[in-house]
């Protein structure tokens, strides 16, 4: 259900916290060029985003990431200090807020001073619920909206706390960061949403978590709110719009797949309980119930029409 997390794709769990020092940053990719590093930076998870803040003193540094072209995009705010970086060969100074970028391109940077930054590290696909464009290109910003300011407070303080987040924080601040990330992406990219194409999107985005995922019990209408950005309430009316429920799609993959299961010669050895289990089902009553909902059918007549069907052939 996390496939596209960001803290997953740096090897972090969920609601932890991170520290880097100079030797973890370089098992990063992150080396000092003729010098020490002079940096350390700081990482929190919530739910599919990474946020982290980094600082120290003037320094040049080159990221050459260990694993390029990551599915996921950098909205980087400037707290302190100036930066030059390298552009194709030329130094270029840049006194942006704001930086937003692709994860992993290579790059080298002069800080002068003491510098700090913060950065939402944020699965592309998550995004693209909120922001129908995404430009692989690196773009700064001179100037902060208030929408913008209030996303870097929101960061800034999300990291550095170190109280504990709990599952239902987590999600929050997730779903937060995602909305207004999205809507600074529209903003500053290009692109906007009619209702009805967004709501469409984040259907089609909940049903193909439901149908990658669908056999994970843990899997729940919550989860899967979460794993697209969006609230829960949010959600379920976009599916009570079309005549139907988060839930109700949930048990019709997971009733698709038992079903499937009772109807293969190979699964005849599993019993019913195998079965639920395997497709997602918590009980072989559930299993059972939500097959005469949808098919009208017990586990025994699915199995009896399977076999009728290879003894004809």
């Amino acid at each position: 259900m996390e496939r596209q997390s960001a803290p997953r794709i740096e090897g972090l769990l969920d609601r932890s916290i991170t520290r880097f020092g100079e030797r973890e940053l370089s098992d990063e990719g992150i080396r000092g060029v003729d010098g020490p590093l002079g940096m350390t930076a700081k990482a929190r998870a919530f739910g599919p985003v990474l946020v982290v803040e980094a600082e120290g003193t003037g320094s040049e540094f080159e990221r050459r990431p260990i694993r390029p072209d990551l599915p996921t995009i950098d909205l980087l705010f400037v707290q302190q200090g100036e930066f030059e970086y390298l552009d194709g060969g030329v130094w270029r100074t840049s006194r942006g807020p704001l930086m937003i970028a692709p994860s992993g391109l290579p790059n080298r940077v002069r800080l002068t001073g003491p510098w700090r930054f913060v950065v939402a590290r944020i699965p592309r696909q998550a995004l693209l619920v909120h922001a129908p464009v995404l430009d692989d290109r690196v773009s700064i910003h001179e100037e902060l909206t208030l929408s913008e300011r209030s996303l870097a407070v929101l960061l800034s303080q999300s990291v550095r706390s170190e109280q504990e987040a709990s599952e239902a924080d987590a999600r929050l601040i997730a779903r937060t960061v995602l909305e207004m990330a999205g809507a600074v992406l529209r903003a500053r990219q290009g692109g906007t949403w009619e209702l009805e194409d967004r709501q469409t999107a984040i259907r089609d985005r909940a049903l193909a978590l439901i149908r990658s995922d669908g056999t994970d019990p843990r899997l729940d209408p919550e989860r899967i709110a979460s794993g697209i950005g969006v609230s829960l309430r949010y959600l379920q009316e976009i599916f009570a719009a079309g005549g139907s429920s988060v839930a109700a799609e949930l048990r019709r993959e997971r009733a698709r797949v038992a079903r499937s299961l009772l109807q293969d010669p190979g699964a005849d050895g599993l019993g019913t309980t195998d079965i639920a289990l395997r497709a997602g089902f918590g009980s072989s009553a559930s299993l059972r119930r939500a097959l005469a909902a949808f098919y009208r059918l017990g586990p025994a007549e699915l199995r009896g029409d399977s076999s009728r069907t290879r003894t004809k052939s």
